[in-house]
């Protein structure tokens, strides 16, 4: 159903968000609203018309098929901080306000694409992949390599998110952050860390440009997890592999070196939890 045509599209079908899609590709899509008001409000976008999936009941949920947890992309954050992977649920949960969670939604939070956003290290570590659906049909693509600059993602005209899905890790799966307090500010640096079968797979969160993992740092993760190396190797590859931003809350310097903090934390975590650590 379309109100104020063309401002203002309100589908409550998937079919009719597909086709409103298509019809205007110039409008700005809108879900929890957590990400796009602000930036409304605050002048740093404008609006040609909106495209709500507010009321698109399929776009929201979680399923399990095969060994995947099937999120839709207009799940709340708050819906999250229960879900069985740990990682998901840390990052979930450490997201803005008990209100913000509410209306937040994890597609909401993968589209905006902005590198120091909660979910996307889980993602990443977590090997997730996402389904883009258009009028003519879906494709699955890995998250890893969506975010393509900030702000910026390999979404094609005429698609939506429309789920995220997450393989079922039987292992141990955490996130962590650093910022200037718990609630209601970004995180500074982020880190979240997957292990299963003795190997370990750590991803970044405003480590760089777009979220960031690297075959280097896994492998010294896992190293690490198993004892043969040291905190101080993981944290120098760590160093080595990212290229966090330097701005008014934190310089490039005091990022790298938290990321290597977190990277350290989590593996030992890792461990403690597979008993190879105390």
């Amino acid at each position: 159903m379309l109100l104020e045509a063309p401002r203002f599209a309100l589908p409550e079908t998937l079919g009719e968000a597909l086709a409103a899609r298509a019809e205007r590709p110039e409008a700005v899509v809108v879900a929890g609203g957590t990400e796009v008001m602000p930036d409304l409000l605050w002048r740093n976008r404008t609006a040609a018309g909106f495209l709500s999936l507010r009321r698109v009941a399929a776009l929201r949920g979680t399923t399990t098929d095969g060994g995947e947890l099937v999120i839709g992309a207009g799940t709340p954050v708050a819906a999250l901080t229960t879900a069985p992977d740990g990682g998901l649920r840390a990052a979930a949960s450490s997201l803005g306000t008990p209100l913000v969670r509410t209306e937040a939604t994890i597609g909401g939070n993968v589209v905006s694409a902005l590198p120091y956003r909660n979910l996307l290290p889980t993602l990443l570590a977590g090997g997730a992949t996402l389904e883009l659906t258009s009028a003519t049909g879906t494709r699955v693509v890995p998250f890893d390599g969506f975010v393509t600059a900030p702000g910026v993602t390999g979404l094609r005209e005429g698609e939506l998110l429309t789920a995220v899905r997450m393989p079922v890790h039987v292992g141990f799966a955490d996130y962590a952050k650093v910022g200037r307090r718990n609630a209601q500010f970004v995180a500074t640096v982020s880190a979240a860390v997957v292990s299963r079968d003795g190997v370990a797979r750590l991803a970044f969160g405003n480590a760089g440009p777009t979220p960031l993992r690297s075959d280097a740092v896994d492998t010294a993760a896992t190293a690490l997890l198993d004892g043969r190396a040291t905190p101080e190797d993981l944290r120098a590859t760590v160093a080595a592999a990212v290229d966090p931003p330097e701005d008014t809350v934190a310089s490039a310097e005091y990022r790298r070196h938290a990321l290597g903090v977190l990277a350290v934390r989590l593996v030992t975590r890792a461990a403690v939890d597979a008993g190879l650590g105390s």
